[in-house]
């Protein structure tokens, strides 16, 4: 495939490419259910303009459900239930199945109990964090959602991969549109990467090293090395950090043990946390919005007269909007593997 043919876009609507990926997870043993959570999960990455996490991803979802290496049809079940923090297993199904039905059930228990925390393992890839700590921050809970992933990362001072680009997403309710930040642990998602060499195009020096540790704008050369962490040290501490409250407490894969979306020798088995808290019982709904109000306007007025601040997740949602009035612009060769996958 030429660069020029993976440089060029199609643009769809978000309803029709929403059917086009019911269509493809039907058409390969998904029921109706589980594949309209796995569409809505990859859409709504599509609209916010992370792509990596997008449609992008389906053709690797469906290689694993046809290799035996995903079960379509499974659901997570409780493991352990202490009522507000919870073990779930994912039974090596979606990770937005499992994903979608943890946050559900976290966010029953916070309002039930003030708080909830769910860890899930033996899972698979889940799309964005974001996607789920929105769903709390919608229903006026606060969310915090972080996962562990294959290894991509050296240890700060090592030379191996053994960590995970470890993404955390936090978002907090406003009465519209939630405040949210969601980031992987490095200073790019190996799914950007991966889409660099889909389109045969280098990428920024910083982000990754190569398999001598060198700082390289090869992206192939970037997916055999590692990924750089997010602020050096302190990126590494905080996919560590994750790693622990995901991997290893859950007594699910953790580290090395982890494999690649790409790596069809095995199931992937990731884990990941979903917290939520009804923060409205701290200070009172009313209280909390008239902080926030001002919250807003203090960061919006702390630049120049003209100067234009965001707060996190804001430019994601103008992508949305944008997403929803002028369709969505996938790579061609994203769309063609979907429509080829249907037929």
């Amino acid at each position: 495939m030429s660069s020029a043919r993976t440089n060029d876009k199609k643009s769809t609507d978000a309803a029709s490419l929403y059917a086009l990926g019911l269509q493809v997870l039907t058409s390969n043993g998904v029921s109706e259910k589980l594949a309209a959570i796995v569409t809505d999960v990859l859409l709504e990455a599509d609209r916010r303009g992370v792509a990596s996490h997008g449609f992008t991803r389906l053709a690797g979802y469906i290689e694993r459900v046809r290799r035996g290496l995903l079960d379509p049809s499974a659901e997570p079940e409780i493991v352990k239930d202490g009522e507000a923090i919870i073990l779930m297993d994912g039974r090596n199904g979606f990770g937005a199945v499992a994903g979608v039905q943890a946050t559900q059930l976290a966010a029953a228990r916070a309002n039930k109990y003030g708080m909830c925390w769910i860890t899930v393992r033996n899972s698979n890839h889940f799309g964005i964090a974001g996607y789920y700590a929105h769903m709390l921050a919608q229903r006026g809970l606060a969310g915090i959602v972080f996962s562990n992933a294959s290894p991509a990362v050296a240890a700060y001072g090592g030379k191996r991969a053994t960590l995970g680009t470890n993404p955390i997403a936090i978002a907090v309710p406003t009465g519209d549109e939630p405040i949210m930040l969601d980031m992987a642990t490095t200073t790019v998602a190996r799914g950007k990467i991966r889409r660099a060499k889909a389109e045969r195009r280098s990428i920024p020096l910083g982000l990754a090293l190569d398999v001598d540790g060198q700082p390289t704008t090869d992206p192939e050369a970037a997916l055999k090395g590692t990924l750089a962490s997010l602020g050096g040290y302190k990126g590494y501490g905080l996919a560590v950090m994750i790693e622990l409250l995901s991997g290893v407490v859950s007594g699910g894969r953790y580290l090395t043990e982890v494999r690649q979306v790409t790596d069809l020798s095995g199931t992937a088995g990731p884990c990941f946390t979903i917290i939520a808290a009804d923060i409205g019982r701290l200070i009172g709904l009313d209280e909390y919005a008239r902080r926030i109000d001002r919250f807003r306007s203090v960061l919006r007025q702390s630049g120049d007269e003209n100067a234009e601040i965001y707060l996190p997740g804001e430019i994601e949602n103008r992508r949305a909007r944008e997403a929803d009035k002028n369709g969505i612009a996938l790579p061609a060769d994203v769309v063609e593997a979907i429509e080829a996958l249907s037929s």
